[in-house]
């Protein structure tokens, strides 16, 4: 097909907002739309490719995705096995047993499915994880399996019927985009369904769907719209924007309307510059790398980044994607374009298994690639406590403690006694943190629980779809119906959502309970396991306090006097943690007081709740 300088300008202006806003340029709230751009033109290109080898009698699915491979393969894998060298070299080995677990994913094109079934409710802060935006690729790349197959079945069983096919589909994917953006975030951002939609918009454009526009004018005000709709996309979207139904409307939309108008528009002149084109044309490798070499940055020097961490990071990155444009990305395609395709893919599935294998490699031996003292290595180790017996006995997953998909037990977690007092522990992931530890503190009452990830124990707050039931029935049935004696709600507690509480404090007074209020937890920048044993390593003390995240304090200081003002008993987990503003670093066990950002273990929830008062029986 022809090529474009505008649409080397177009992906410059997908991938410039991306790396920026990742390096901590947060004047561009939006940046990450560019993946969203870059989806768009995918779907234009190949479908472009795709319509034109149908016409011309040349199509061949093998054909088709040895090109593929030639031009994705090298850069990704050169990029991959940089990652585990790096990994192995620096990472603690838990976390390089992580990284070697997305490479393989990375490398078989399904990450986006790893990180949509794996970066779940207590896994790595994004900024820790050097291969999560192989996430896109994955979706690309699964799009590129499956719709040659529907090109090729509708050219041979309803070749006039590609247009309203494709129309469907996209409608479909989009209707379905909306319900996983509403109930299923996760699921709705990483996963192919809800994404076909925006592939399914250049496709629109390449098989010529859209409407003619026989001016030049009516030309130039629809790409002047395409681009100011990407434009508006970078400011106006947040990263708790309603994602990526129906905001990514804005910047898919005007990609499109720039591929389909864009040509010889006003548009082209502005797109076509040299530094557009250029950036353009590094822009796959530029985006390969820049996640990387940022996230490495990050968890050696601080999460937060500098302006001159930004400068750095930003020119390592284009150094990067020069170096692998010029001796990867080109060579490959100069070298092995002509190969014959079935040669091409068997190749393809052998730089696979490479990767794979060399990922294994890195997982068994991340004990070995370093040496650590014991006492680190017991800290490190936490990164993986989510996994054990004593994480599940202390949040009860998926009964009394339910994340998406999983469904709260209301019989088994809500048994109320005639014999003991009873008291209800209520919130999200930061509540079931302490269930087991106000049991064991109070052994006299008779301690239930109930708890869901992100359902912070109040109506009316923005969370996850699973919370739309559970939250309700607790508030609204059990505990209007129900003669208990005390609540204990705890939760990771937002801004602006004070009033709320206030209301739902003073609802369940009403009713006759005690309630008490923990306040926020202290986080961490990152996974605390590894900023701990990366203080130990560099004997650097300060270290764990450069990284703690001073505005839960913040946050901790503007409730209490609210929740003291409703006559409710509030306790401060973080003067608990930090009393006389020295926080604790390790639990009464040795390990550290987190396993994540901020989650504590069992051994520091019993330290913690040390600080809660008995509650009084009211209705007693």
């Amino acid at each position: 097909m022809k090529y474009r300088p505008d649409i080397d300008g177009l992906r410059a202006v997908a991938v410039i907002p991306i790396v920026l806003y990742h390096a901590g340029v947060s004047q561009i709230s939006g940046g990450f739309i560019g993946v969203d751009v870059f989806f768009v033109i995918s779907g234009y290109l190949i479908t472009s490719i795709l319509i034109g080898d149908v016409a011309a009698g040349r199509f061949s699915i093998v054909g088709f995705w040895g090109r593929r491979i030639v031009r994705i393969f090298p850069a990704l894998f050169a990029m991959l096995a940089a990652v585990l060298v790096f990994g192995a070299a620096t990472l603690f080995p838990g976390d390089l047993r992580s990284l070697a677990k997305s490479a393989a994913a990375a490398a078989a094109f399904v990450s986006n499915v790893w990180f949509e079934f794996t970066t779940g409710y207590f896994g790595q802060t994004a900024e820790t994880m050097p291969l999560l935006h192989t996430w896109s690729l994955g979706v690309e790349d699964q799009f590129y399996i499956v719709h040659p197959l529907l090109i090729a079945a509708v050219h041979r069983f309803a070749p006039a019927r590609l247009k309203p096919i494709l129309v469907g589909t996209a409608l479909v994917s989009l209707a379905l985009g909306f319900y996983l953006s509403v109930e299923m975030p996760v699921h709705g951002f990483y996963g192919l369904p809800g994404r076909i939609w925006e592939l399914g918009l250049g496709a629109l454009v390449a098989a010529g769907a859209t409407p003619r526009l026989m001016t030049k004018r009516a030309r130039d005000l629809a790409s002047l719209a395409g681009l100011g709709l990407i434009g508006l996309a970078l400011v106006l979207v947040r990263p708790t924007s309603l994602f990526p139904v129906p905001w990514a409307l804005l910047p898919a939309v005007g990609a499109a309307l720039l591929l389909a108008y864009g040509e010889g528009a006003v548009t082209t002149r502005l797109l076509s510059t040299a530094t557009l084109r250029f950036v353009g044309a590094i822009s796959y490798s530029l985006y390969l790398w820049h996640w990387p070499i940022i996230t490495f940055w990050r968890l050696r020097f601080d999460m937060k980044l500098a302006p001159s961490d930004t400068a750095a990071v930003v020119a390592l990155s284009l150094a990067a994607a020069w170096l692998s444009h010029r001796f990867v990305e080109r060579p490959a395609i100069s070298a092995f374009r002509s190969g014959r395709p079935g040669r091409l893919v068997v190749a393809g599935l052998a730089g696979v298994g490479a990767i794979s294998l060399a990922a294994f490699v890195a997982a068994i031996g991340a004990d070995h690639w370093r040496a650590y003292p014991p006492d680190v290595l017991k800290v490190a180790g936490y990164s993986r406590y989510e996994g054990t017996p004593e994480h599940r006995s202390q949040f009860l997953d998926g009964t009394c403690f339910v994340s998406l998909g999983e469904v709260y037990q209301r019989k088994a977690c809500l048994p109320v006694s005639t014999e003991k007092p009873n008291l209800l522990v209520f919130g999200d992931s930061h509540a079931a943190q302490y269930w087991l530890a106000l049991k064991e503190r109070f052994p006299t009452w008779n301690v239930m629980q109930a708890t869901g990830a992100a359902c912070r124990p109040m109506h009316g707050v923005s969370t996850e779809g699973h919370c739309n039931d559970f939250v309700p029935y607790i508030l609204d049935d059990f505990l209007a119906k129900t003669r208990i004696d005390a609540v204990i709600l705890a939760g990771r507690w937002l801004d602006g959502e004070d009033a709320i509480l206030e209301g739902t404090i003073r609802t369940l007074k009403d009713r006759g309970l005690h309630v008490t209020v923990i306040g926020p937890v202290v986080e961490y920048e990152g996974e605390f396991p590894a900023i701990l044993a990366d203080a130990m390593m560099r004997g650097d003390a300060d270290l764990a306090a450069r990284k703690r995240l001073m505005e839960r304090l913040t946050r901790d200081r503007q409730m209490a006097p609210m929740v003291k003002a409703t006559g409710a008993t509030w306790v401060s987990a973080w003067d608990a943690e930090c009393p006389e503003g020295k926080c604790r670093l390790f639990d009464t066990d040795g390990g550290p007081m987190h396993f994540d950002y901020g989650h504590v273990t069992l051994s520091a929830a019993r330290l913690l709740m040390q600080a809660v008062p008995e509650p009084r029986q009211l209705n007693r």
